[in-house]
């Protein structure tokens, strides 16, 4: 995959935030790195540039993708974080777990001067097929007003074409990551958990 775009977008958006100009007109909500690699735990820093206009951030409700089984906020200093919770279709099992339901949303709460820069860091799970886009929609309050940054590509389509939307949500492009982030294969650690479980009780 031709990953120039994102290189361009990470120079781009430094010397935005660098410059101050327009912020306000140009800068979109994002996540700092615009990828993530795929079936990695990674941790994702959300970037919010500027209120709403002249108005100070008081809140940020981001929703958690379907395709991000795995999430937890960091907490930040003077903010107040929740989760909401979603039910499931369908109990999944992860290992001798019975998961009945998920993350669905997280609500930062705090205050955010208008031209300010706040990072929210969050760790995910970034699943998907390699070059497909997980968009994180986003509802920015500003006390009575709301931005909306939820606009989303059709599936299949490339990241850059985000761009091309009025307030696209924040987003990451699924890439190949190098190996299996722990060294090994789930299966290769659970034979191994196995034959160490079967040493000790032989012994």
């Amino acid at each position: 995959m031709n990953r120039t775009w994102i290189s361009t977008l990470k120079i781009a958006t430094a010397a935005a935030c660098l410059a101050g100009f327009s912020v306000t007109a140009n800068a979109h909500v994002i996540i700092e790195t615009f990828e993530g690699r795929a079936n990695y735990n990674e941790f994702l820093n959300l970037m919010v540039p500027h209120g709403c206009g002249t108005l100070d951030t008081t809140e940020i409700r981001m929703k958690i993708p379907a395709s991000v089984p795995l999430f937890a906020p960091e907490e930040k200093d003077g903010w107040e974080t929740e989760l909401v919770m979603r039910q499931l279709d369908e109990p999944i099992k992860r290992g001798r777990q019975t998961i009945t339901e998920v993350y669905d949303e997280v609500i930062w709460r705090g205050n955010l001067p208008t031209l300010h820069l706040g990072v929210f860091k969050f760790l995910a799970r970034i699943t998907g097929p390699v070059g497909s886009v997980v968009p994180f929609k986003l509802i920015q309050v500003c006390g009575d007003k709301q931005d909306r940054w939820v606009d989303v590509v059709d599936d299949g389509e490339p990241g850059w074409k985000m761009w091309a939307l009025e307030a696209p949500a924040p987003f990451v492009v699924v890439v190949e990551g190098d190996g299996p982030q722990l060294g090994a294969s789930m299966q290769e650690i659970g034979a191994e958990r196995a034959r160490l479980g079967q040493g000790a009780g032989s012994q």
